[in-house]
């Protein structure tokens, strides 16, 4: 979340110029223009000058007196203050002569220079010798804040009587002069400033007591006045301003000034490329110094130079790595301190980062919430550091590819939609650290006038499916006008400006952080027309403004923070009383004008948009937007069917800032994408998985829920009454798992969710009538038994629940081979049908203990079996490329079929449709008929659809619950959905590089499960992309699952996995697991018998095992 950081000092790196940098500062006195110098000595203001490539600073040590800033470009002269003529035309010297001050025996010496400090007499200029002698980071003196000022000079005790500071800089209008003051002979009407073109010359009262240098200059511009965040104040004048140095000699530092003051005379590019080589030289020429260890034992082990990055502020350094720590040391001293240092096993997260458009960004994530950003010269650097950490210093770095983790959590409502968009933003490379990429949120309710909002209606809901900019058709249009009417040869676009920006994350926040925007906007808030004032008019801008397409930032969906100390809508209230300018009909901005239904409370504001974030409606469409903005359709042929084409240079990729050697195009290009704004990385190639709705998502979540419900709100219990544990807690969890109370609360709130199994971007769509259909989808024939198909169970049939109290309860060894495939009757929960290698169909009794039948088919494996719903018939693969149905009835093959020209490998049945794959690389999708006479079984000779797409053997295949699409996977890892409405393939997918064994669909038809022979299984959405993978140590050959829980058979026996949390369960919670060990499972399926599930596994050397619950449990 975005912070500001409040120091004790005032000045601060964002109040400089853009790409201005900090050097030092002084400790100083100020000696305000006055009638005479003994006022001027008398009004002196202790503070400090802060030396910076663009410009010098004077802070004083008084809050309420204004930080003054003297540009450079603005700036006539530098010099000694020797009397009234030091800044003046140079002076005969006779003239110059009868001036002179007292020679230095006569004055008070200046103070001597500290030991650290000591000047250099060798050759070099002052600026080179400056760099050499001051310390890489010193600490900052405090000085006397109250009315009492030391005296500055070399007597450590002031004799001065106590003194009232003012302001140090006269109003603007005594600094513009009325000419016609110039003639008065009046000198009582003269402007005291004015006196000093009065020829006469005089001794300098200040410079008899201490080295005093001017700085005339022809602008300043005062900021920070009683440490409150407003305007800057441009003041114009001719002055001479006077400062001392405090404790250090001035020669150096002043010869320092003047090489800066000769340097911004320069061409801007000349300018630059010399502070970016100053800078250089000093970062080069400073180690980190190893006596200032925390632990003097730790191993250094890399040092390299780098920059931390904040909003809008870049603070180069150096950073170290030992065993143990990660330290930063500044360049200078504005952070107040020498160094920062943090304990590596505190880092829980590393990301690489975009910087500038470059891969030289790396952001740490602490355990503790907080995060650093540091941008390194090279992309070697970044990854040198990235590594070490990553793969050897941290050892509570959270595993780097658990993207399909959190989709998988998300899907199962564990995790809120608030928390899975920032960690996708997070993914993409937006950072609160980087206001160029700053994250990025949706808009969601497009109702701001109603006096109630009800969350349940779909039309107080903003369109996801849509880009902000195609929301009115009117505006659409004028920019697809726009876009048809670029010339060809040039990059096409449709929005000219962009959904995120630095401008737009301020327009948000400037309540909040005032400064940031006083910075970008040179020291001014925007016009008041332009500021956010309203948040109806903000969405009537976004939906009518042709410049105007800005999305949300997650402050206005930010969940309550028990343990923070802001607020929900704190960025909307102008707790500052900043003067944000009056609008038309005198209007005042002030607090945000919040819309009718949040009864002017922001803290009701926001979390009505939390509750609608979390509502069924987006969760059932967010999918939607992060296609836009993270997915498929973010650029393309896909962004320019969705209106969603932005310019092309905001896109990752599209220009390689690398090649481009010209420092001022490259820098023009910097500023311009900075500027503009920039596209998340993307992060889908496939459509987003749409969320599961309440009623289809895990059953077992509910009872996992509960338990981390009671665990949770004892945690929150125990924090709130203790401070200690607070702190002592904060790195208790170093998986990064967002759930926080509002998160459980409200995910687990939505039970009425409904909605079709498909993801709605599917070109799926049941109908009566396609293309000569030749089959009835509403049929009533149903050849399937529903041992086969899950969608003919309810709920709870469908779910499992544990497995972890399962015992062996019978081992059948009747085959010889391999068992293929194998299930039991849904009829008749004692009979056992199988299928083997071996070519033998078995029938068996498991109630009596013995086997029924025994026939050989062929001569060859059979691979498959699939019952009708009645169990009369047995349909069965062959590998002599047959198709048998067997009648159980007459004991006997009823009916055969030549199906493919090499062997059929897998089988499925629904209803009155069989799909068979082959190694003859073909899908085949064939009627089933029914004798109306004999009630017989068989099938159409012909097939009514012959899939060849594939190139290699199909090995599986599965039907979705309600029949309209199919799934097979190949030899060579490939996944083929088919459309078996359309009979048409309706996508490829590559996600495996070896033959894939299973594949299967959840009960609820909305994801699929697969599995790989190199022992990988991912879970998938019905739109090809992936939600989860996982890696399984073994052989994997053949799986079942509830939509909650994987079971899965592999060379060296069992094993589970959770898919609600994608993780796996060990022997330890299941005992049965290890007494599959010593079997290599080949086959299994997982029948409700009862309400209770049954295991079936079939081995390499043909046994079956029967897994079932014990009866107590």
């Amino acid at each position: 979340m975005f912070t500001v950081n409040r120091t004790k000092l005032r000045f601060s790196l964002i109040l400089m110029e853009e790409g201005e940098y900090y050097f030092d500062d002084y400790n100083a006195t100020f000696y305000p223009p006055a009638d005479t110098e003994e006022e001027s000595w008398a009004k002196r203001v202790a503070g400090r000058v802060l030396i910076c490539s663009n410009s010098i600073f004077f802070e004083p040590d008084d809050n309420k007196l204004p930080i003054m800033r003297m540009p450079f470009k603005e700036v006539l002269g530098v010099g000694r203050w020797l009397n009234s003529a030091s800044s003046a035309p140079t002076l005969p010297s006779s003239s110059m002569s009868q001036s002179l001050p007292p020679p230095p025996s006569s004055r008070e010496e200046p103070p001597k220079l500290p030991p650290k400090t000591a000047v250099s007499s060798t050759s070099g200029s002052a600026l080179t010798r400056f760099f050499s002698t001051i310390p890489f980071a010193r600490s900052v003196s405090t000085s006397t804040t109250s009315s009492t000022l030391p005296n500055p000079t070399t007597s450590p005790i002031s004799s001065t009587p106590t003194l009232t500071n003012t302001s140090p800089i006269p109003s603007k209008q005594n600094i513009n002069n009325n000419s016609s003051n110039n003639n008065n002979n009046n000198n009582n009407n003269l402007n005291p400033f004015d006196r000093r073109s009065i020829p006469t010359v005089t001794p300098s009262y200040i410079a008899s007591k201490v080295d005093v240098f001017y700085i005339k200059t022809t602008q300043i511009i005062e900021m920070k006045e009683g440490n409150k965040n407003a305007p800057y104040v441009f003041k114009t004048c001719n002055l001479d301003l006077k400062f001392s140095l405090s404790y250090t000699a001035l020669p150096p530092i002043l010869e320092t000034i003047k090489d800066f003051l000769q340097y911004s005379k320069k061409e801007k590019t000349q300018h630059e490329n010399i502070i970016k080589s100053l800078i250089e030289d000093r970062e080069n020429k400073h180690q980190f110094d190893l006596s200032l260890l925390v632990d003097l034992n730790e191993k250094s082990i890399l040092e390299l130079k780098c920059s931390k990055i904040s909003p809008l502020v870049e603070n180069p350094g150096r950073l170290l790595l030992t065993n143990a720590r990660l330290y930063f040391q500044p360049m200078n001293n504005i952070e107040g301190k020498i160094f920062s240092h943090h304990n590596l096993e505190s880092i829980t997260r590393v990301q690489k980062r975009r910087h500038s458009l470059r891969e030289i960004g790396l952001e740490l994530f602490f355990d503790d919430n907080s995060s650093l950003f540091f941008k390194f010269g090279h992309t070697y650097d970044r990854d040198r550091v990235y590594n070490l950490l990553v793969q050897h210093l941290c050892p509570n770095i959270v595993n780097v590819h658990e993207q399909k983790n959190y989709l998988l959590k998300w899907q199962n409502g564990i995790i809120s939609n608030y928390d899975y968009l920032i960690y996708l933003n997070n993914l993409a490379g937006r950072t609160y650290n980087d206001l160029t990429q700053y994250p990025v949120f949706p808009w969601i309710i497009q109702d701001y006038t109603s006096s109630e909002l009800d969350l349940t209606k779909p039309e107080t809901y903003r369109d996801l499916s849509k880009p902000i900019g195609a929301l009115n058709p009117a505006r659409l249009a004028t920019f697809q006008q726009r876009y048809h009417h670029i010339p060809d040869g040039e990059p096409k676009f449709l929005y000219g400006t962009h959904y995120s920006a630095p401008a737009y994350v301020l327009y948000y926040l400037v309540r909040q952080a005032p400064e940031y925007m006083l910075r970008l906007q040179n020291g001014s808030f925007d016009q008041p027309s332009r500021m956010f004032h309203s948040i109806q008019e903000t969405w009537n801008s976004v939906m009518n403004n042709s410049g105007d397409v800005k999305e949300l930032i997650p402050e206005f969906y930010k969940p309550v923070d028990a343990f923070s100390a802001n607020y929900c809508g704190e960025f909307l209230v102008n707790t500052e009383q900043l003067d944000l300018g009056v609008r038309d009909h005198n209007e005042i901005i002030n607090d945000v004008v919040l819309p009718p239904w949040a009864n002017n409370s922001p803290k009701e504001f926001v979390t009505t948009l939390q509750k609608a974030l979390e509502s069924d409606y987006v969760s059932s469409n967010l999918h939607h937007w992060i296609d836009l903005i993270f997915g498929h359709k973010q650029k393309g042929t896909e962004a320019v069917k969705a209106n969603n084409l932005f310019y092309h240079l905001t896109y990752e990729g599209a220009v390689d800032i690398e090649s481009i050697t010209d420092p001022f195009k490259r820098q023009v290009l910097e500023s311009q994408i900075n500027e503009f704004g920039q596209t998340p990385r993307q992060l889908f190639t496939t459509p987003h998985p749409q969320r599961l709705p309440q009623s289809s998502r895990n059953q077992n979540l509910s009872i996992e829920l509960n338990d981390l419900e009671e665990n949770i709100n004892h945690l929150y219990n125990t924090l709130n009454n203790s401070d200690e544990l607070i702190n002592s807690n904060n790195n208790t969890s170093n998986n990064n798992t967002s759930f926080d109370l509002y998160s459980f609360n409200n995910n687990n709130s939505n039970s009425n969710t409904s909605f079709d199994g498909f993801s709605s971007n599917s070109n799926l769509k049941k109908s009566s009538s396609v293309n000569n259909l030749s089959f009835d989808l509403n049929s009533s024939m149903d050849y399937s038994s529903n041992n086969n198909n899950n969608s003919f169970l309810n709920d709870d049939d469908r779910n499992w629940g544990s497995l972890a109290n399962f015992t062996l309860n019978q081992v059948i060894k009747g085959h010889k081979d391999r068992v293929t495939a194998l299930c039991l009757s849904s009829l008749n929960p004692d009979i056992l049908y199988s299928v083997s290698k071996d070519s033998l169909l078995k029938i068996y009794s498991l109630r009596e203990g013995k086997q029924n039948r025994s026939l050989n088919l062929c001569g060859l494996a059979l691979s498959s079996i699939q019952l009708s719903r009645d169990e009369k018939y047995i349909i069965i693969g062959s590998w002599d490329d047959n198709i048998y149905v067997y009648s159980v009835q007459n004991g006997s093959i009823s009916y055969s079929l030549a199906g493919h020209s090499d062997a059929v490998s897998c089988l499925k049945l629904h209803k009155n449709m069989l799909v068979s794959g082959s190694w003859d690389s073909s899908v085949k999708v064939w009627r089933v008929e029914r004798s109306p006479n004999s009630g017989a079984i068989t099938v159409d000779l012909r097939p009514m659809a012959d899939f060849v797409e594939s190139e290699s053997e199909i090995t599986c295949l599965d039907i979705s619950p309600d029949g309209m699409t199919c799934v097979a996977g190949s030899k060579d890892g490939h996944i083929y959905f088919y459309d078996l409405v359309s009979l048409q393939m309706i996508r490829k997918s590559s996600l495996y590089y070896h033959k894939l064994t299973c594949i299967k669909y959840t009960p609820d038809g909305s994801r699929i499960v697969t599995s790989c022979v190199d022992g990988s299984l991912k879970l998938i959405g019905n739109e090809g992309s992936e939600i989860f993978g996982f890696q399984c140590d073994d052989k994997v050959y053949c799986l079942d699952t509830d939509g909650s829980t994987l079971v899965v058979g592999t060379r060296s026996g069992l094993r589970l996995w959770s898919l609600t949390t994608g993780t796996e369960i060990k022997d330890t919670a299941s005992s049965f697991l290890s007494q599959s060990s010593q079997d290599s499972i080949r086959s299994l399926c997982v029948t409700m018998t009862n309400g209770r599930p049954t295991l079936l596994t079939g081995t390499l050397n043909g046994s079956i095992s029967i897994w079932s619950q014990s009866q107590s449990s």
